[in-house]
Protein backbone atom coordinates (compact mmCIF):
# COMPACT_ATOMS: atom_id res chain seq x y z
CA UNK A 1 0.00 0.00 0.00
CA UNK A 2 1.41 3.55 -0.83
CA UNK A 3 0.96 6.34 1.91
CA UNK A 4 -2.34 7.82 -0.50
CA UNK A 5 -3.76 4.56 0.01
CA UNK A 6 -3.41 3.97 3.58
CA UNK A 7 -4.24 7.40 4.48
CA UNK A 8 -7.68 7.06 2.23
CA UNK A 9 -8.26 3.68 3.41
CA UNK A 10 -7.72 5.07 7.48
CA UNK A 11 -10.14 7.40 6.50
CA UNK A 12 -12.64 5.79 5.14
CA UNK A 13 -12.51 3.05 8.28
CA UNK A 14 -13.11 6.09 10.95
CA UNK A 15 -15.91 7.70 9.17
CA UNK A 16 -17.81 4.40 8.20
CA UNK A 17 -16.68 2.30 12.20
CA UNK A 18 -15.98 4.95 14.22
CA UNK A 19 -18.03 7.82 13.55
CA UNK A 20 -20.99 6.50 11.39
CA UNK A 21 -20.61 3.06 13.75
CA UNK A 22 -21.48 0.99 11.07
CA UNK A 23 -21.30 -2.67 12.75
CA UNK A 24 -22.20 -3.91 9.57
CA UNK A 25 -19.06 -2.77 7.41
CA UNK A 26 -16.21 -3.83 9.93
CA UNK A 27 -15.87 -6.93 7.59
CA UNK A 28 -14.80 -4.97 4.74
CA UNK A 29 -12.77 -3.07 6.74
CA UNK A 30 -10.99 -5.38 9.75
CA UNK A 31 -9.02 -9.05 8.70
CA UNK A 32 -10.53 -12.16 10.72
CA UNK A 33 -7.21 -12.54 12.74
CA UNK A 34 -7.72 -9.03 13.58
CA UNK A 35 -6.44 -7.91 17.61
CA UNK A 36 -6.36 -5.25 19.44
CA UNK A 37 -5.17 -3.76 22.57
CA UNK A 38 -6.80 -0.74 24.03
CA UNK A 39 -5.05 0.69 27.13
CA UNK A 40 -3.77 -2.84 27.72
CA UNK A 41 -6.96 -4.80 27.31
CA UNK A 42 -6.46 -7.08 24.30
CA UNK A 43 -10.02 -8.17 22.18
CA UNK A 44 -10.00 -10.00 18.48
CA UNK A 45 -12.51 -9.79 15.90
CA UNK A 46 -15.43 -10.42 18.14
CA UNK A 47 -14.79 -8.59 20.81
CA UNK A 48 -14.32 -5.09 18.27
CA UNK A 49 -17.70 -5.71 17.20
CA UNK A 50 -18.67 -6.67 20.86
CA UNK A 51 -16.75 -3.11 21.51
CA UNK A 52 -18.38 -1.35 18.78
CA UNK A 53 -22.09 -2.26 19.06
CA UNK A 54 -21.58 -0.83 22.93
CA UNK A 55 -20.71 2.10 21.66
CA UNK A 56 -24.39 2.52 19.66
CA UNK A 57 -25.76 1.46 22.93
CA UNK A 58 -24.34 4.25 25.21
CA UNK A 59 -23.28 6.85 22.30
CA UNK A 60 -25.45 9.77 20.35
CA UNK A 61 -22.27 11.38 18.39
CA UNK A 62 -18.99 10.83 18.34
CA UNK A 63 -16.74 13.63 16.25
CA UNK A 64 -12.89 13.55 14.98
CA UNK A 65 -12.26 16.80 13.75
CA UNK A 66 -8.91 16.05 12.47
CA UNK A 67 -6.02 14.37 13.17
CA UNK A 68 -3.20 16.27 15.11
CA UNK A 69 -0.57 13.70 14.18
CA UNK A 70 -0.15 11.19 11.24
CA UNK A 71 2.77 9.16 10.61
CA UNK A 72 2.60 6.80 7.95
CA UNK A 73 5.05 4.28 7.33
CA UNK A 74 4.49 2.19 3.68
CA UNK A 75 7.17 -0.60 4.39
CA UNK A 76 4.94 -1.69 7.53
CA UNK A 77 2.14 -0.85 5.91
CA UNK A 78 1.28 1.22 9.22
CA UNK A 79 -0.35 4.34 10.49
CA UNK A 80 0.02 6.19 13.64
CA UNK A 81 -2.54 8.73 14.48
CA UNK A 82 -2.89 11.27 17.84
CA UNK A 83 -6.16 13.06 17.76
CA UNK A 84 -9.62 13.65 20.06
CA UNK A 85 -12.42 11.94 20.18
CA UNK A 86 -15.60 14.41 20.63
CA UNK A 87 -18.60 12.18 22.83
CA UNK A 88 -22.20 13.18 23.28
CA UNK A 89 -23.62 10.49 25.18
CA UNK A 90 -27.41 9.17 24.70
CA UNK A 91 -27.51 10.39 28.65
CA UNK A 92 -26.30 14.29 27.38
CA UNK A 93 -23.28 13.68 29.13
CA UNK A 94 -20.27 14.75 27.02
CA UNK A 95 -16.43 14.57 27.20
CA UNK A 96 -13.12 14.31 24.93
CA UNK A 97 -11.13 11.36 24.52
CA UNK A 98 -7.31 12.06 23.51
CA UNK A 99 -5.89 8.91 21.09
CA UNK A 100 -2.68 7.68 20.48
CA UNK A 101 -2.74 4.91 18.17
CA UNK A 102 -1.11 2.63 15.69
CA UNK A 103 -2.60 0.57 12.91
CA UNK A 104 -1.24 -1.91 10.78
CA UNK A 105 -2.86 -3.38 7.53
CA UNK A 106 -2.36 -6.48 5.72
CA UNK A 107 -1.46 -7.17 1.89
CA UNK A 108 -5.29 -6.90 1.07
CA UNK A 109 -5.46 -3.15 2.64
CA UNK A 110 -7.22 -5.25 5.61
CA UNK A 111 -6.63 -4.03 9.70
CA UNK A 112 -4.70 -6.49 11.08
CA UNK A 113 -4.50 -5.04 14.38
CA UNK A 114 -4.87 -1.65 16.45
CA UNK A 115 -2.59 -0.35 19.98
CA UNK A 116 -4.29 2.24 21.42
CA UNK A 117 -3.89 4.33 24.25
CA UNK A 118 -7.08 6.64 25.40
CA UNK A 119 -7.03 9.84 27.94
CA UNK A 120 -10.31 10.86 28.99
CA UNK A 121 -11.35 14.42 29.60
CA UNK A 122 -13.92 13.48 32.78
CA UNK A 123 -15.24 10.52 34.21
CA UNK A 124 -18.38 10.76 32.07
CA UNK A 125 -16.60 9.40 29.17
CA UNK A 126 -14.02 7.11 31.35
CA UNK A 127 -13.62 3.71 29.97
CA UNK A 128 -15.14 3.85 26.66
CA UNK A 129 -12.10 3.16 24.45
CA UNK A 130 -12.27 -0.19 25.88
CA UNK A 131 -16.20 -0.23 26.34
CA UNK A 132 -18.19 -3.98 25.69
Amino acid sequence: MTKDEIQQRIRAIYQDILIDLKVECIDDYFATDYTQVTDHDKVDLAGFKAHLSKLKEVVEKLTVESFKDELVDERQRSVFLRYDVKVLKKDGSEGVVEVYAIFKFNEEGKLVSCRELTQESNRDVQGLGSIS
